[in-house]
């Protein structure tokens, strides 16, 4: 894993959906931008979130610039992260062998949602 470095840069609470929104910057000093799924675990270590609560919405890379603004999601309930995050943010945010496997699973309308693992 690459070292990088992640600051918050913006923090409010959205009390009608019951999470909390985050814009922060990540700095990644000469190598590429990190994957989302290292962004997620660092960002809950740092708000002491739930991992599995906390949806990366976006990460935004500068041709040429060493760091990345992106924007994050924590939630209190996962019933409401499922609720109001889109499907596609949400596999997003998932491996990419369990993307993968959603994505072949719902082709052929078999039951998927359990891959979410939110519990």
């Amino acid at each position: 894993m690459m070292p990088f470095e992640i600051e918050i840069l913006e923090e409010k609470k959205n009390p009608l959906i019951d999470r909390t929104e985050i814009k922060f910057r990540v700095q990644h000093f000469g190598d590429g931008t990190p994957n989302r799924l290292e962004i997620k675990k660092k960002i809950a270590a740092l708000k002491n979130a739930n991992e599995k609560l906390t949806i990366i919405r976006n990460v935004k890379t500068h041709f040429g610039m060493t760091d990345d603004i992106g924007s994050a999601n924590i939630y209190e309930t996962k019933k409401d992260l499922q609720y109001f995050e889109p499907f596609h943010i949400q596999v997003r945010n998932l491996p990419l062998e369990t993307r993968t496997e959603i994505y072949q699973l719902k082709a052929k309308k078999e039951p998927y949602k359990h891959l979410f693992n939110y519990d």
